[in-house]
């Protein structure tokens, strides 16, 4: 069994981009993961492995769907003091992206942080590449958008 160490109402960023609460269901005994504005559910297994959450619009019910490849505890972290804004910073940047960039944002994560851009990157031509290179990186993805929006 996995040591959970999760903590009611505790605000988190799974895989490091989407920001989920902690709460545990009495019903089920398990810990649940919920993301801003119930777009998304985890539950979370015993062992620790993250169960993904649909929502069925036609029969108004949530259906529990095993995913292969889903994330586990080990891919939390804590929320710092920026996360809660993360959100609402990202869907002010693809509203940006949307309107005057053809719906094209850029996110990198790279060794030492994190780089984002409006428009699709060009890696075929010499200049496309160092415009990427010449891009600021920031040690988060909150400081990386900040300057977008």
């Amino acid at each position: 069994m996995a040591d959970l160490n999760l903590k009611e109402g505790q605000l988190y960023l799974l895989d490091g981009s989407v920001l989920v609460e902690a709460s545990f269901n009495d019903t089920t005994g398990l810990w649940q993961l919920h993301e801003p504005e119930e777009r998304s559910n985890w539950m979370v297994s015993p062992t620790g492995k993250l169960l993904g959450m649909q929502f069925d619009i036609a029969r108004d019910v949530w259906l529990l769907d095993r995913e292969p490849d889903v994330c586990g505890v080990e891919n939390l972290i804590p929320a710092d003091k920026n996360t809660p804004k993360l959100a609402n910073l990202l869907r002010q940047a693809e509203t940006v992206a949307e309107l005057e960039h053809g719906g094209h944002l850029t996110i990198m994560r790279v060794n030492t942080g994190w780089k984002a851009m409006y428009g699709a990157p060009d890696f075929e031509t010499e200049e496309g590449r160092r415009r990427v290179q010449a891009l600021k990186t920031f040690k988060s993805l909150y400081e990386a958008l900040t300057p977008l929006v």
